[in-house]
């Protein structure tokens, strides 16, 4: 059996990423630099086989997806699964606010108001991953999607410990490839 590859990318800069805010749920658009990363990222992936491309369905996701699908013949699959972590209350706060840096290690606490805890955002990845392998096994495949859902995605096909995982950052429509 021939093996499954997944390219998974980040979507591209957004005014939060620009000013360190946490950006889960919030539909925030691409800057005018997200939407030339995105272009870019589309040249990167030409001629490395993609056969679907699965997005969030969040906007920045969308928008950066349907540039590299334009690219490569490809029509964007939108999935809730790969949203971004629903970080509650703690969106639009900046990246280094200690309340959030605790809550970002405590993995089974939900982030408050609403929010999702970090297990729960990786079972949700997890469960869309062994669906799409299972349904696509010898394909190659893109996913685009966000930071937090890149560490889930990562810690899926690799070993990390808690700090690993924690440091881990997929920066703005650059990819990571696993396979399977």
């Amino acid at each position: 059996m021939s093996k499954t590859v997944i390219y998974s990318a980040r979507h591209g800069e957004t005014e939060f990423n620009v000013e360190f805010r946490l950006c889960g749920r919030l539909d925030i658009p691409l800057t005018p630099k997200g939407v030339a990363q995105a272009h870019t990222l589309a040249q990167a992936l030409v001629g490395r086989g993609i056969e679907k491309i699965y997005c969030s369905d969040l906007s920045r996701a969308v928008v950066t997806a349907e540039i590299v699908g334009k690219s490569l013949g490809l029509e964007p699959i939108p999935d809730p699964r790969l949203e971004e972590t629903d970080f509650g209350a703690m969106e639009r706060r900046m990246r280094d606010d200690p309340e959030y840096l605790r809550r970002a290690t405590a993995f089974a606490e939900r982030f408050p108001d609403g929010g999702e805890s970090i297990l729960q955002s990786a079972h949700r990845v997890y469960g869309f991953l062994d669906e799409i392998i299972h349904k696509n096994q010898g394909r190659t495949l893109l996913l685009v999607s966000h930071g937090w859902t890149n560490k889930m995605i990562a810690s899926y096909f690799r070993d990390m410990t808690n700090a690993e995982f924690g440091k881990f950052v997929l920066p703005n429509c650059e990819f990571a490839r696993y396979e399977i």
